[in-house]
């Protein structure tokens, strides 16, 4: 029988991950500006992309995110050396563009703009790219989480109810799953409960410094059982697992019910103290980000959920589980949230 190993009795020390700059700010391109965007970021005013200057030079991404277009990026940063590199759109984009800097001789100043699905990964110290395999390959460097993040208002105005609600969602799951980890101290309890309180306030601003502190929590804590499972589902069918994420948020919570105390998370979601009313809590924010209830109505196939049991055993957080899991009880939970 596989099983998660026991947590180490002292958790690590938190190693800060985002060591860049963040401003809230209405973004301004100048003549040096090589900038790459995608359709989320199209979306943004100011943004043309045909131009006809030479500079700023306007490349248009699409999804997944794939290391030919980082070599490709890393050869037009090259040829062209401009001052910046602004990414706008979403975390795949971020992503290529976050890999193509650290890759490109010319070191230009790379200016993030999350827009999109993913914001959380304008902050993290690594980024996750398909291989020409289509294999999903994850690389972590500190150098990753050093950009200068904008906090576009105006940007952030023209996104759809759907993409902000599903973004506002799998940062209130991540933040659960890092406040039931027992891996997790003070450092890492203040940056999660700072996020569900700034998703609280509600207004589009603050779902991206939501994100970002929580990515600051779970880069050092590791997450859950949502993220163990979601993860390898979505890379292996080609798609974000922000949707499986939020999808399985619900099912961990009551998966967990009394065996974890709810009361911290509870204090700051807004709800009663217990399982229920935080996983009900976790379901209205699903339904507002048009998420499907089950991994069935997902448009996923059974067979494709059971395959990822191994790897999701083999996540970086499940050793700080509330209690071991084992393969039969982490099937038996997808089991209930497949439908």
């Amino acid at each position: 029988m596989n099983a998660t190993d026991p947590a180490p009795r002292r958790p690590p020390p938190h190693r800060v991950a985002f060591r860049g700059e963040v401003e809230t700010a209405a973004l301004a391109y100048g003549d040096g500006d090589l900038v790459l965007v995608d359709p989320a970021g199209g979306r943004v005013p100011g943004v043309d992309v045909h131009p006809a200057r030479p500079l700023p030079l306007v490349v248009e991404a699409g999804y997944p995110p794939r290391w030919t277009a980082v070599r490709s990026l890393v050869g037009r940063l090259d040829r062209h050396r401009p001052a910046r590199l602004v990414v706008i759109g979403d975390g795949a984009t971020l992503d290529v563009g976050k890999q193509a800097w650290l890759g490109a001789a010319s070191a230009p100043e790379l200016v993030l703009v999350p827009v999109g699905a993913e914001p959380w990964r304008a902050f993290a110290p690594f980024t996750s790219l398909y291989d020409p395999d289509g294999r999903r390959v994850s690389r972590v460097d500190p150098a990753l989480g050093g950009a200068r993040v904008v906090i576009d208002t105006d940007a952030l105005a023209g996104r759809s109810a759907t993409v902000r609600h599903l973004a506002r969602a799998d940062t209130a799951v991540h933040a659960v799953e890092v406040l039931v980890s027992r891996r997790t101290r003070d450092w890492g309890r203040a940056l999660a409960t700072a996020g569900l309180a700034a998703l609280r306030r509600d207004r589009p601003a603050d779902d991206v410094v939501a994100a970002g502190l929580v990515t600051e929590a779970f880069a050092s804590t590791g997450l859950g059982l949502a993220h163990a499972a979601a993860s390898p589902l979505g890379a292996r069918a080609g798609r974000t697992h922000d949707t499986v994420n939020v999808l399985l948020g619900p099912y961990v919570v009551e998966f967990w019910g009394d065996r974890v105390d709810w009361s911290e998370v509870a204090t700051v979601l807004g709800t009663a103290a217990d399982a229920g009313a935080v996983a009900g809590r976790l379901r209205e924010l699903r339904k507002l980000a048009g998420v499907p209830a089950t991994l069935d109505a997902a448009g996923f196939g059974w067979e494709q959920v059971a395959d990822v049991v191994p790897a999701a055993l083999r996540s970086s957080g499940m050793p700080w589980l509330p209690e071991p899991v084992d393969d039969a009880a982490l099937t038996g939970l997808l089991r209930r949230a497949f439908g």
